[in-house]
């Protein structure tokens, strides 16, 4: 901290007024700890936060967003980061199985906040809700008389154990509800210390990200390796489009932090100048799901020598990584090759799957499972290193210990070990190299967020009209993940007429719109009859991999979501090829 005292640690590229202008701010280190400090007593004497309290952000991203946080670590708090996307029962739910004490909202979130606000006091009374001017906080704790906090040492220490939560971070649940996962201390550490050596992060990186804070990619991977290693972090508010590049400039960023969608769009979008000035001077993009269609595309259209892949979760306590810089490891979450997989497999390994069902782990005349060969599918397994003790390697989820044990697999190799799933699918290349395949289980990924299908099942089947449902995900080309494409048996069996069917349609629309965040709202709907299994389960298995446009048959009617219009639509030949190309968003 000393050695980079006077060293620029934060970039804020805060929008200005006028469309397309930006105001930048800037934090050295030794004025962000001085805030740390001064926002520290606030908390303590104005709101109360004390030691092991749980502290609720639902917030943009912004220096009073990570400001907070480390104050929050200041006073042996926990904070807990809030997707602000949600309203309705997940954000209730999310508020209120951590045990909130406070929720801080800034202004950015407050109508998205307050349309909820009455639902969440009903069912947390005592939840304090505090309302954050972010211009007004930072005037305030800029005075140089204004006190400062530090708890000491030894009381924030005491009781601290490596695998207890440094930060709680919301993924998908298959119950239709977040999960709050447990970032322990160990993971914290292991971000900020070893992370960076694998993705050659130093004190000269500068990293622009605008990927959220709430999740683990900007804040657990971003700022803490960053931070850790007195570098600086150029912070957008939100991905634009048509601001990228330009607040990659003002920024004077030489490293950028992606996830795929984000690769794709800027691959898609036209060339502008800001980005024929920054082509050359990013030495670096890090961040995960570059998927090896565009990967090359990607490097050379925007001169950037070397990708930083890499696999991890909100929940799980390893990560894997890929540096590319010479075309080994392209499309790969690690490429360290055979010898490496010798060491690492002490913390992760890929596990056969068998062959006609991914989702279940295959296992010999011994009853032990086998790890693949290159070209077969296998599922990332992480190696839990005390069996007797989980917890010490995966927390898991706060308040969901089904939740958490569900996750872990025994006698994998041997008798009484014990692993972690991830319900991701692999392959080894022929170089040992680690290639993602897909998702199993009941998420998806789409727009950068994972999506529970049992939350958009349990949405639409709120509709009086609709007797059964199935989401799950399709493939669009020139897409990123899989968008939401739901299955729907009305309570007359799908024998309405067509005003009926296109006035429950609109209703449809007008439910999603209003229940689910946009990323989680099914962008294709078609009707059919959905039987159930002899337990009297629903049977996902043949609506799995929808073909679009038409069905597999080329005869079905599919409707799609016009965001124009918010409203369901039936989807043309002529429709479907302009969402392909992106000349029509979904």
């Amino acid at each position: 901290m000393k050695r980079h005292a006077q060293k620029t640690a934060l970039i804020y590229i805060r929008p200005a007024a006028a469309k397309g202008e930006f105001d930048i701010e800037k934090f050295t280190y030794d004025e962000l700890y001085e805030l740390v400090l001064r926002l520290s007593h606030i908390l303590k004497t104005k709101y109360g936060v004390k030691k092991n309290d749980i502290v609720s952000l639902y917030m943009n991203n912004s220096p009073i967003f990570i400001i907070m946080w480390l104050a929050l670590w200041n006073l042996g708090a926990i904070p807990c980061f809030q997707n602000n996307n949600l309203t309705h029962k997940p954000l209730v739910h999310s508020l209120s199985v951590v045990d909130s004490k406070l929720v801080f909202v800034d202004e950015e979130c407050q109508a998205l906040f307050d349309g909820t606000k009455d639902e969440i006091l009903a069912t947390i009374p005592d939840l304090r809700c505090v309302y954050v001017d972010q211009k007004q906080w930072l005037k305030d704790i800029r005075n140089p008389s204004s006190p400062g906090f530090r708890l000491d040492d030894a009381e924030r220490d005491r009781d601290l154990l490596y695998y207890k939560p440094a930060v709680l971070i919301f993924t998908s649940g298959t119950s239709g509800l977040p999960k709050s996962a447990v970032n322990s201390w160990r993971k914290v550490f292991f971000a900020s210390f070893f992370f960076p050596h694998a993705m050659r992060l130093s004190s000269s990186t500068n990293m622009y990200t605008a990927m959220p804070l709430y999740h683990g990619t900007a804040s657990i991977l971003g700022v803490l390796p960053i931070f850790a290693h007195g570098g600086t972090l150029s912070l957008g508010t939100k991905f634009s489009l048509s601001s990228y590049w330009t607040q990659v400039r003002l920024a004077g960023a030489n490293t950028i932090q992606y996830v795929g969608e984000v690769c794709r769009y800027l691959l898609n979008g036209p060339a502008t100048d800001d980005e024929k000035w920054c082509r050359g001077k990013i030495r670096l993009a890090v961040g995960n799901g570059l998927r090896a269609d565009i990967w090359t595309k990607f490097k050379e259209r925007f001169g950037i020598p070397a990708i930083g892949e890499f696999y991890a979760s909100s929940e799980g306590p390893f990560a894997t990584t890929c540096y590319e810089q010479s075309g080994v490891g392209i499309g790969c979450i690690r490429n360290q090759g055979w010898l490496a997989d010798k060491a690492l497999s002490l913390m992760y390994c890929l596990v056969k799957t068998e062959k006609d069902d991914d989702a279940t782990l295959y296992r010999n005349e011994q009853g032990f499972c086998e790890k693949p060969r290159a070209g077969e599918n296998a599922e990332l397994l992480m190696h839990v290193l005390n069996p007797r003790n989980i917890k010490a390697t995966f927390p898991g989820y706060v308040n969901n210990e089904d939740a958490t044990y569900s996750k872990i697999v025994r006698n994998v190799f041997r008798k009484g070990d014990a692993w972690i799933r991830t319900d991701d699918l692999f392959q080894y290349d022929e170089y040992g190299c680690i290639k993602f395949v897909d998702r199993l289980g009941d998420t998806y990924r789409w727009k950068s967020e994972n999506v529970s299908t049992t939350q958009v099942e349990n949405s639409l089947q709120s509709h009086p009209s609709i007797d059964v449902s199935v989401v799950v995900g399709a493939r669009v080309p020139n897409h990123e993940g899989r968008c939401g494409f739901a299955i729907l048996q009305t309570k007359s069996r799908n024998e309405e007429s067509e005003d009926e069917k296109s006035k429950l349609l609109t209703e449809l629309a007008a439910l999603v719109c209003s229940q689910l965040p946009h990323f989680a709202r099914p962008c294709f709907i078609r009707f059919d009859i959905i039987e159930h299994t002899h337990n009297h389960k629903v049977s996902k298995k043949r609506f799995r991999d929808p073909v679009l446009p038409f069905g597999p048959s080329n005869k079905d009617s599919v409707y799609y979501l016009n965001l124009s219009t918010k409203k369901y639509e039936p989807l043309t030949e002529e429709i479907y090829r302009g969402i392909a190309s992106g000349s029509i968003r979904i």
